[in-house]
């Protein structure tokens, strides 16, 4: 596994550690498209439990409209749902439909599958049993993907709905409808994790985090990963290699952390503090001391001499400890703050600054010479050095 695999790919796995709950994922479904058919059937009966009337329905009735071609505009309502419908029973064949919406005028025959394909059914005969009866007929394709050419066999001339499409504004509605979420909770929050399930996270935003992933594989000589068949093998094998390779670079950069903060110690006891008693006349700095525990373990603290009788310090913080500091002290955030860098954090005034000495040049050694955190901390108790 290449040494710098961790690195390129933690971007690309920029998730939240927090797992969400999701009924969809704790059922698994949502992976075969009749389980997708079963929740799309029930938003589509207008006397359903979700209590949306026919609001769904005409949703989906303003979609496919949107998407049919040289075919006049369906009624928005009076329908009624079927899954499971052999399409082909009249001929003594079998075709299987997903769903079929039919109303005193109009019969639409839906195949739902991942992706716009038809997969084997046959189009024709879906559109001949739409206009059977001399109602208006329609064949629609509801999928989670548009892939145009995949939509072949007369499937070119099927209106696309995606879940996207439909869902997108069935939240919409229920969260305009302020009283919604109170009168049914739980068709609600299922609603709401459908849409999550099959909208949030999708697009083409999360295809190009997906494709920054499969880059950076190729890029540490990982790819050859995908060649192989066993998929979950070969998972539970990158997975495990990948922890491996994660614990230790966490353990290393814990050490880092470490010299930076004995570094830091030092130049602050041996150099910073004598810098700052000479620029000030005075012995500004009572002490230098460090925290040993805790999301404050990453800072030297600069005690200073109280002339008001109110003590004060400053605190050198970095890293991990510079991040709890903006995130949850700070009471005006850095915009866009640079973790590579020291920060300066003044005790009684709260204020919070970005330095421009690098945790590289604290490691590397800060010059005797170099006055920049000196300044930096004269600047933040509002002083000017007495000498240059």
């Amino acid at each position: 596994m290449s040494d710098d695999l961790v690195t390129q790919l933690l971007p690309t796995l920029a998730r939240s550690l927090e797992v969400e709950f999701n009924v969809f994922d704790v059922m698994h479904h949502g992976i075969h498209e009749k389980q997708i058919s079963n929740a799309f059937r029930w938003l589509l009966e207008a006397d359903g439990s979700h209590g949306l009337g026919e609001a769904f329905v005409g949703i989906f009735i303003a979609e496919v409209n949107r998407n049919l071609v040289g075919v006049e505009p369906l009624e928005p309502s009076g329908y009624w749902v079927r899954q499971e419908v052999n399409i082909a029973e009249e001929s003594g064949g079998v075709d299987i439909a997903d769903l079929v919406l039919e109303s005193k005028s109009a019969t639409l025959v839906i195949e739902n599958y991942v992706t716009s394909d038809g997969h084997g059914h046959g189009y024709d005969e879906y559109l001949q049993y739409s206009r059977r009866h001399g109602r208006v007929g329609a064949v629609v394709m509801l999928c989670h993907g548009v892939d145009r050419s995949r939509l072949s066999n007369n499937w070119e001339n099927a209106a696309v709905v995606t879940y996207r499409s439909v869902l997108e504004r069935l939240r919409e509605f229920v969260d305009v409808d302020r009283t919604y979420r109170l009168r049914f909770p739980e068709p609600y929050s299922f609603i709401d994790q459908m849409h999550r399930k099959f909208v949030k996270g999708s697009g083409r935003m999360e295809d190009r985090k997906l494709l920054d992933f499969v880059v950076a594989m190729c890029d540490t000589g990982e790819a050859a990963r995908y060649a192989k068949n066993n998929i979950d093998q070969v998972a539970e094998q990158f997975a495990s290699d990948l922890q491996e390779q994660a614990r230790e670079r966490f353990g290393e950069g814990r050490e880092l952390l470490q010299r930076v903060k004995d570094r830091l110690k030092a130049f602050s006891r041996e150099v910073l503090r004598r810098q700052l008693d000479a620029a000030t006349s005075r012995n500004l700095v009572r002490r230098v001391a460090a925290n040993y525990i805790g999301k404050w373990r990453w800072e030297v603290i600069l005690d200073l001499e109280a002339t008001d009788g109110t003590a004060d310090n400053i605190q050198l913080i970095f890293g991990p400890s510079a991040w709890h500091t903006q995130l949850e002290s700070a009471p005006d955030r850095i915009a866009d703050p640079d973790y590579s860098r020291m920060f300066i954090w003044r005790h009684s005034t709260k204020e919070f600054r970005q330095s421009a000495v690098t945790l590289q040049e604290v490691l590397d050694g800060i010059d005797r010479e170099d006055n920049r955190l000196r300044d930096e901390i004269l600047e933040l108790l509002g002083q000017r050095p007495l000498i240059p």
